[in-house]
């Protein structure tokens, strides 16, 4: 690798430390902004506006990864209008593309995959065959993440407020979120009220549910509304059609024992509230006292009372099998594997759910650890988790980064540093 691109990294100042680590390492680095809220943190090398339009992006794309020698483009998301571009141009001419995302383990892990992440991962509709030979010996974590949502709350306000105040200068940037900055700003803010909120109240809720349906419950974590696995991986144009879907199928193929409960995500309080839908469709269904709606649930405590957990393709289906508890996806997701989660339909699962086959959960997490996962954060930890995605590019990167002699020297050197330390 000798020269990087940038694109629109997470919230916050990560992709900042990540370009210095790469700059430290020898490259070249180029950081995009698309908008004001991306150059609120200005990466190490050169950083660049785009203040074009999106149909001349891959022209502008094709002229600048030529004109600087460009081998490796990073990104957040592959599915943002100007990545899904980058990622087409990059895998037509043998560029290395690199996607983060939240993590598939959470809340541990970051996730770092070449060509894509999710239903674009190289992995996808290949680990039934890869499981089969994967040793499945469990990995601790050496970090501990914790929660940083104020963090993110004072991150998302510094970049919309930016992006609203040089909104004249990229007039013809097209947000992957389609809401005005203030919008925006005001809904992490409604958010943290919305947590603070409903804290009690759900935990009350919680209690209850144990207590009168324990083994009888159906979960479904909800998605953020325009979570981009909702909009190009599923058969559903948003949240409220998922919702819609899976309210009818219950009503008419599951017990009369069994209650139905939506988990609002946390990523979606100030923007979503699906209360008068969910009552509206319960009416009608004739389930009202069946369906419950939380937004501050604790979801460890709660799966051992789940008879099953109803998902689009969210990353707690991971979590929910890791707890041994019957799953199904109803659009594409990347643990969606016979044995796993549930094969068949919606309507017989609520009646059916198939079993978590523990082994070979075992072993799909000991593959997402050895390839796609990292222990760190977009948040905290960023001289850590800038250490991995270096030794796992080292590791795994087609075609192979070859690192110059002077850098190999300096981190040898830097190590053996180290290494006189502790003695």
């Amino acid at each position: 690798m000798k020269s990087a691109l940038l694109l629109q990294g997470p919230l916050g100042p990560f992709f900042q430390h990540f370009s210095r680590f790469l700059s430290e390492q020898g490259i070249f680095v180029h950081k995009i902004h698309f908008n004001g809220g991306d150059g609120c943190w200005p990466c190490r090398g050169t950083n660049v506006h785009y203040t074009g339009s999106l149909p001349e992006w891959r022209h502008f794309l094709h002229n600048y990864i030529s004109e600087h020698g460009i081998d490796t483009v990073f990104c957040y998301s592959d599915c943002r209008e100007y990545h899904a571009v980058a990622r087409h141009y990059c895998l037509s001419h043998n560029i290395r593309f690199f996607v983060f995302e939240e993590g598939y383990l959470r809340p541990h892990y970051i996730t770092l995959e070449q060509n894509g992440v999710n239903a674009h991962s190289p992995w996808f509709g290949k680990l039934a065959d890869e499981l089969i030979t994967q040793n499945p010996e469990h990995v601790k974590h050496q970090f501990d993440i914790r929660a940083s949502f104020k963090r993110r709350i004072y991150y998302a306000m510094r970049y919309y407020f930016s992006m609203h105040c040089c909104r004249w200068r990229f007039r013809h940037y097209v947000h992957h979120r389609h809401r005005s900055c203030w919008t925006e700003g005001i809904a992490w803010l409604k958010g943290w009220y919305t947590k603070y909120t409903h804290t009690a109240h759900d935990r009350g809720l919680q209690q209850r549910l144990i207590d009168q349906h324990s083994k009888h419950i159906f979960l479904v974590p909800l998605q953020v509304a325009d979570d981009f696995q909702i909009r190009a991986h599923s058969p559903f144009e948003d949240v409220a059609e998922s919702i819609r879907h899976i309210m009818r199928s219950f009503a008419a193929c599951a017990s009369r024992q069994d209650v139905l409960l939506f988990k609002h995500h946390p990523m979606d309080r100030g923007y979503t509230n699906y209360t008068q839908l969910i009552n509206t469709l319960a009416a009608e269904q004739g389930i009202e006292g069946r369906v419950f709606y939380g937004f501050e649930l604790h979801l460890p405590d709660l799966y051992q009372h789940c008879k099953g957990v109803v998902t689009v393709n969210s990353t707690v289906g991971m979590s929910a099998l890791f707890h041994h508890v019957p799953t199904i996806t109803l659009g594409k997701a990347l643990y969606d594997i016979p044995g796993l989660t549930s094969q068949g339909p919606l309507a017989t699962f609520w009646r059916t759910p198939q079993p978590v086959n523990v082994g070979l959960f075992k072993r799909l997490r000991a593959f997402l650890l050895e390839r796609t996962q990292l222990n760190g954060s977009f948040y905290a930890e960023a001289d850590n988790t800038c250490r991995q995605i270096w030794q796992r590019l080292q590791q795994q990167a087609q075609p192979p980064i070859k690192v110059s002699p002077q850098v190999a020297y300096r981190q040898s050197e830097k190590a053996n540093r180290g290494k006189r330390r502790v003695a």
